[in-house]
């Protein structure tokens, strides 16, 4: 029998015997968890925050036109940072890890610097997309917004790869915090200074401002993880795999698409077909969502580590019990969130300016979007544990086509509001699609329908069926 994190645990001493050292080992790695846990939810909280502030105080400073071009040109840069390292640092939890554990450092420093030598190949035919893609939603637009953009991809992908190659060597808050702080409090401290100054701003001084924000965050990380990336100082490197890795990295980058960079890969994709005024209406509802859509990832990640340990260990009633509970929260939360938008979304509008609250309709139609992640449930997180990849990469990569042209096609038809029912069709995609890959490959119901599972008792969750 399995106990699991819910079922009480016996009383110490109960058998007799003291607590092996294995299992204070263990009780350490728990604490250190919950501890990266904590920081990492705390540190999402207060970026999601910052993210809104440095939002109002943007539109403030500038004409909604210009704006859009400013979202549009940052939603650029954060893809473009994906394509720029071929997501190859997505598998460094698949090969630091095993090659620190076994001494392989050459494997290790080789991993590290393959992925640098990837950024400085792929540079130019990015940066020549990235203008093209920002030319067909801004015009010809200034070099001074081509420049910026180009930097800020470099600077973001730089930063997303110390980032996970720090989460992989163990010390996640490194890498990790300095990404998710350090631009929001740069683009925060830097618009209410140009705020208190009475500047207008153009877009390319945004975008910028933002690429300063990564710049410094590659900094901080590398100072701070000095000490962790001096063991490889000196060695040649073996990156013989490189092939492998890449293939890899570009097998994980749907989903990264639609996990890491949903915001702005919608951004982009609304950019195609609305004006610019009309983009930055847009992100300013998708801002307001993102909390909401925040609250839903939070349960989540919290719950993912039971989920993988209850489905690895065959604990089928313990799974079930964590998919209703889990579920039970997100609704719960949902609710009030949903309670909070009918009550306050349009004033909070605007704060944005008044002519911002035109994006009520688009806000009331992308509060589904956090809806249906809800109840079709977490299929990624259950295909991905059961080692279902190809699975996990058709309904992401399907999510993301659909995404790309329900958005552009929505935004044609139908302006503000079809943009927001194009967002809605493409997660719809792609959920109900791991939801049933989980339920025909694992039967696995992961759906809100698990809600039925809170009749089982508490005591007998972590029995293996």
């Amino acid at each position: 029998m399995t106990i699991s994190d819910t079922t009480p645990m016996p009383q110490a001493g109960a058998d007799g015997r003291r607590p092996s050292r294995i299992r204070r080992a263990m009780a350490g790695e728990h604490a250190a968890g919950l501890i990266d846990s904590l920081l990492l939810i705390g540190a999402r909280v207060g970026t999601n925050l910052l993210v809104l502030a440095w939002t109002v105080l943007m539109v403030r400073l500038m004409t909604p036109d210009m704006s859009g071009i400013a979202f549009a040109g940052i939603a650029v840069a954060q893809i473009a940072s994906m394509f720029l390292t071929l997501n190859v640092e997505a598998v460094s939890m698949r090969v630091l890890v095993p090659a620190m554990r076994d001494g392989r450092l050459e494997v290790a420093a080789g991993f590290i610097r393959f992925n640098r030598r990837i950024l400085l190949l792929a540079l130019p035919p990015v940066a020549l997309a990235a203008w093209l893609w920002q030319s067909l939603q801004s015009g010809p637009g200034s070099v001074m917004l081509t420049l910026s953009v180009t930097a800020a991809m470099v600077m973001a992908a730089m930063a997303r790869i110390t980032g996970r190659h720090a989460t992989a060597l163990g010390v996640m808050r490194k890498g990790i915090l300095p990404r998710m702080l350090t631009g929001p409090v740069v683009l925060t401290c830097g618009l209410g200074l140009a705020a208190l100054a009475g500047l207008r701003l153009q877009p390319w001084h945004v975008v910028a401002l933002y690429a300063l924000s990564e710049a410094l965050t590659v900094v901080i990380q590398n100072r701070l993880l000095r000490d962790s990336f001096a063991p490889f100082a000196g060695l040649r490197g073996d990156s013989s795999a490189g092939r492998e890795w890449i293939v890899l990295g570009l097998w994980l980058a749907p989903g990264a698409l639609m996990i890491e960079f949903r915001k702005a890969v919608l951004i982009a994709a609304a950019g195609l077909a609305l004006t610019p005024a009309d983009v930055s209406l847009f992100a300013v509802a998708l801002s307001i969502i993102n909390i909401m859509n925040f609250g839903v990832s939070a349960v989540d990640v919290a719950f993912s580590q039971r989920l993988s340990r209850a489905l690895t260990g065959g604990e089928i009633l313990a799974r079930d019990r964590f998919l209703a509970v889990s579920g039970a929260i997100k609704l719960a939360g949902f609710a009030l969130g949903m309670a909070l938008v009918g009550c306050f979304g349009y004033w909070a509008l605007g704060w944005f300016g008044t002519g911002y609250q035109a994006a009520w309709p688009a806000l009331l139609i992308l509060t589904l979007i956090p809806g249906l992640t809800i109840l079709f449930g977490p299929g990624s997180v259950i295909l991905s544990t059961c080692g279902l990849g190809r699975e996990d990469f058709a309904a992401n990569m399907i999510g993301a086509v659909v995404t790309l042209l329900a958005v552009a096609g929505g935004s044609a038809l139908g302006g503000l509001a079809g943009a927001a029912l194009g967002s809605v069709a493409g997660c719809t995609a792609g959920q109900a699609l791991m939801a049933l890959y989980s339920y025909k490959r694992l039967g696995i119901d992961v759906t809100l329908t698990s809600l039925r599972h809170l009749r089982h008792e508490p005591g007998k969750a972590g029995v293996a069926a």
